[in-house]
């Protein structure tokens, strides 16, 4: 794969010195008494209903599932769900739904509130193969389920694409409290830190808000998140070396004192990426790509180090 076209050699310092003004596409989550779900990172519009342990949602809200046809049957309370080569059918009030055409018993059956069916969320994730993750210090419902060929290219042996496909999962957070609020710093783009040669775990940069993910078995996990300020002096001993200095945080960092990264500087405005290897006491193997997002190669933001 050819994901080094444009290249070109260059003294990538001044360039990176120039875009190293920082930025994560996470929105923060308001701390709600409320219930609330996330699915494929939308946030449910609808009200959420908790009831019997069963967490409920609106149709509408069911819809970031995924590319599936979804029809009401106001006369029969039904609601029929198609996609993934597969049917399913649930009735308000009944506590079984058929799968195709095999029954499954519901922990709670469908309900009418305000006028509206509500759809036991994880029954219906679950019939889909979606993954589910209930953060109650949250009281937040995460349901994400990725398109066919994001997973396949999560298992690519190609780093670029394997990572490109990692960034590209919706993701599900494990912190305890709201994710940290953003303040815009006009960075117009992403910084990207993997560790060498690896794919599942990674920090990611927006503004002045980093956050480091882990994915395991499909499902990507917000683990830590960081909030910068660009004008402290960063501590000697922070075990982030790579940030700016970090005045919040949530969660636990993981240590990388002793680690290598592979980091990337995407630019929008530009259509450039720019990347090195990094550690703590050096760089090296700087350089940077000129996207091309027609490319039939194109897979995102991520490119090939040659030195990896």
């Amino acid at each position: 794969m050819n994901w080094t076209k444009g290249l070109k050699t260059m003294a990538a310092a001044a360039i990176l010195t120039t875009v190293l003004s920082p930025a994560i596409a996470v929105s923060p989550v308001s701390a709600a008494s409320k219930p609330t779900a996330t699915i494929n990172n939308v946030k449910a519009s609808g009200e959420v209903l908790i009831r019997q342990g069963t967490t409920f949602v609106t149709l509408t809200d069911l819809k970031p599932l995924g590319n599936y046809v979804i029809k009401y049957d106001n006369s029969k309370k039904q609601v029929t769900i198609k996609g993934d080569h597969k049917t399913v059918i649930l009735t308000a009030g009944h506590t079984s739904m058929d799968v195709g055409g095999v029954k499954k018993t519901l922990p709670a059956a469908p309900v009418l509130h305000k006028g509206k069916t509500m759809i036991p969320l994880r029954a219906v994730a679950q019939a889909f193969d979606a993954s589910v993750y209930w953060n109650g210090s949250l009281k937040t419902a995460y349901i994400n389920k990725a398109e066919a060929d994001i997973i396949s290219d999560l298992k690519s042996s190609d780093l670029a694409t394997a990572r490109n496909a990692a960034t590209r999962l919706a993701y599900t957070s494990q912190l305890k409290k709201p994710e940290l609020e953003m303040s815009p710093v006009e960075m117009q783009g992403w910084d990207f830190y993997f560790p060498k040669g690896e794919t599942n775990r990674y920090f990611m940069v927006d503004n002045d808000i980093a956050s480091y993910f882990e994915i395991h078995g499909g499902v990507k996990y917000l683990k830590w998140q960081g909030k910068l300020d660009y004008n402290a002096k960063v501590p000697a001993k922070q075990n982030l070396f790579f940030l700016p200095a970090i005045i919040a945080e949530i969660g636990k960092q993981p240590d990388v004192r002793n680690s290598t990264f592979a980091y990337f500087v995407f630019r929008y405005p530009s259509g450039v990426t720019s990347y090195r290897l990094i550690n703590q006491t050096d760089e090296w193997a700087a350089g940077w790509v000129e996207l091309d997002s027609s490319d039939p190669d194109y897979r995102g933001e991520i490119v090939s180090i040659p030195e990896e």
